[in-house]
């Protein structure tokens, strides 16, 4: 298709001798020689003669001298006025160009479909045009509330930031989720930057538009990968910080907030749910993940010593080209820092953790009422963290206040944002809310619970009203959960009316369509939006796939109402 389009191009056809082919020529070879002549040189610059430099300061003068020498050359013709303005000259261009191909000359957001022209572009001109104003705002060292500098002196916004929405937006434009990563990456940075750049989110479009993509990317890096060996996923993580500051900046303007509010209500309420899904898996993961390393420290720390002091040996066997020459382990140092890894996770615990405040205060009324998620949130999220912050579980962290500190985790302000955003959820439906905790027989006590109150109440964290809420809660929940739990061991549930998956009465039976095995549509829905496969067959699966069961729900919720079981979303004989 993009070659008929060549063709179809009176252009296409043209003599070479054609002087009206000049300028798009030049367009295309200093394209050309972005990537192959001018980012080597900037990256040789501004990384390995800079990084020469620092290494060998204070152990080879000559060589230190040498790569400054050569860092400060290439500093000062890169820095130069002339150069950057025609520089920006061409970066401004090439926006223009992507954002014109990408949206076939039509309005660029929301994404339209792309044609064969964005198909028979090279990735590299978008690539190329990313890494290099990234690469110069790397050089940007101004505090938060300086003007365009430098290369920006010369962009216009518009074009740009208007180009990486697209890119963040839309999986046809770009399937690679790294690539997509990189674009809010740097919207992020130019938006915390430059306040003229940051005031353009609150402007056509970006305005009505920026939201989506920000859902849209979330989702997308979840797939991103930078090694296999980053079992700890931490490529994934850094790549949805930008994504998180942006939503915490965004939805504190009114505007924003009507956008995710309509937007999770319409078309995008499965993304949505999606993205939470995603929230809850990673703060769970990154607060675990930083638990578990500093449980490590504190049973290793006696070995740590011994292995500094070049007196001891890894757990682990050091591999011959893993050592100096003279046997020193070179990753040492990434192998035994517990506490900078530590430090690491629960900083990105942190924001995902407010991240998913903000959704939940903002949409509280979707979660519930759309049930999908609600017992995941409640269940392996908001229940465990409890359990784990004020239950048994938090004394075999052994850590004092001050490592506490040293290491960014701030217990205080965890529970307060977890008794919030029960909250939140109880404003909307306390029954239901009550009714799901209830049936968490892992992680949900009622001393753990009290506990929490007994914490806020000691530390001050929630205002007097909100914490006699909060309390009451606890309490109406201790009766509900006992009356529950009574009915339950009273009635004997028939195994077929039981989650294949959760041992759970069922509220929505569904089939999934390659493995036949029968569950509760929540816990279908979840296990879709995680992974969008049958978790029995390793199937893609879709949610339109799954096969309904109405014969089999109405013996269950005629059961359920004969032995006063409660069901999600309540009863259909009620």
């Amino acid at each position: 298709a993009a070659q008929e389009v060549a063709k179809a191009d009176p252009q296409f056809s043209a003599p070479l001798a054609d002087k009206s082919l000049f300028k798009t020529e030049i367009f295309w070879l200093a394209t050309k020689g972005i990537g192959t002549l001018l980012l080597p040189v900037i990256k040789e610059a501004f990384h390995t003669f800079q990084g020469i430099a620092g290494y060998f300061l204070h152990k080879d003068r000559a060589n230190a001298d040498t790569g400054w020498r050569e860092f400060l050359l290439a500093e000062a013709t890169l820095r130069e006025p002339s150069f950057l303005e025609r520089l920006g000259h061409l970066v401004n261009l090439t926006f223009r160009f992507l954002q014109h191909v990408a949206a076939g000359g039509q309005q660029a957001l929301p994404a339209p479909a792309p044609g064969p022209e964005w198909h028979a572009l090279p990735t590299t001109v978008l690539e190329n045009a990313i890494e290099l104003c990234d690469l110069y705002r790397d050089r940007q060292s101004r505090p938060q509330s300086s003007i365009p500098t430098g290369l920006f002196v010369y962009l216009d916004p518009e074009p740009v930031m208007t180009t990486l929405c697209v890119v963040m937006a839309s999986d046809d434009h770009v399937r690679d989720p790294s690539l997509r990563g990189q674009a809010v990456k740097l919207l992020h940075r130019l938006c915390i930057s430059f306040p003229q750049w940051q005031e353009r989110l609150n402007q056509p479009p970006l305005s009505q538009h920026l939201i989506p993509c920000l859902i849209n990317v979330f989702i997308a890096v979840e797939k991103a990968i930078m090694s296999y060996y980053d079992l700890s996923y931490r490529y994934k993580y850094e790549l949805r910080l930008p994504v998180m500051e942006l939503f915490e900046l965004t939805l504190q303007n009114d505007g924003h907030r009507k956008v995710l509010n309509n937007f999770v209500r319409g078309f995008g309420s499965d993304r949505f749910l999606k993205l939470l899904t995603q929230l809850i898996n990673d703060s769970n993961s990154q607060t675990e993940e930083a638990i578990r390393t500093v449980k490590e420290f504190h049973q290793n720390k006696a070995e740590q010593a011994q292995v500094e002091a070049g007196r001891g040996q890894h757990d682990e066997q050091v591999l011959n080209d893993d050592q100096t020459a003279t046997g020193e382990d070179v990753y040492r140092r990434s192998r035994m820092n517990y506490k900078e890894h530590a430090k690491k996770y629960f900083g990105l615990a942190s924001k995902t953790w407010k991240t998913l405040w903000l959704l939940v205060k903002h949409c509280a009324q979707v979660i519930v009422e759309g049930h999908t998620l609600l017992e995941q949130l409640l269940h392996t999220s908001l229940d465990a963290q409890l359990y784990f912050l004020v239950g048994p579980e938090m004394k075999s962290i052994k850590s004092s206040p001050q490592e506490y500190d040293e290491l960014g985790f701030n217990p205080k302000e965890l529970v307060k944002q977890i008794a919030e955003i029960y909250m939140f959820l109880v404003r909307v439906n306390r029954d239901e809310v009550a009714r799901i905790i209830s049936k968490d027989e892992r992680y949900y006590s009622s001393t753990t619970f009290s506990k929490a109150v007994s914490f806020l109440r000691k530390y001050s964290l929630l205002p007097p009203d909100q914490l006699t809420d909060f309390d009451a809660f606890v309490k109406e929940l201790a009766e509900r959960v006992t009356q529950q739990r009574a009915v339950f061991d009273e009635a004997d549930i028939p195994a077929e009316y039981l989650c294949e998956m959760m041992a759970d009465i069922m509220s929505d039976p569904v089939q999934f369509p390659q493995s036949k095995k029968i569950v509760d549509r929540s816990v279908a829905v979840r296990q879709i939006m995680g992974s969008d496969r049958d978790p029995y067959a390793n199937t893609p699966v879709k949610v339109e796939d799954l096969i309904p069961m109405p014969e089999l729900k109405a013996e269950i919720h005629r059961f359920a109402k004969e032995k006063g079981i409660a069901l999600e979303g309540g009863n259909i004989f009620d």
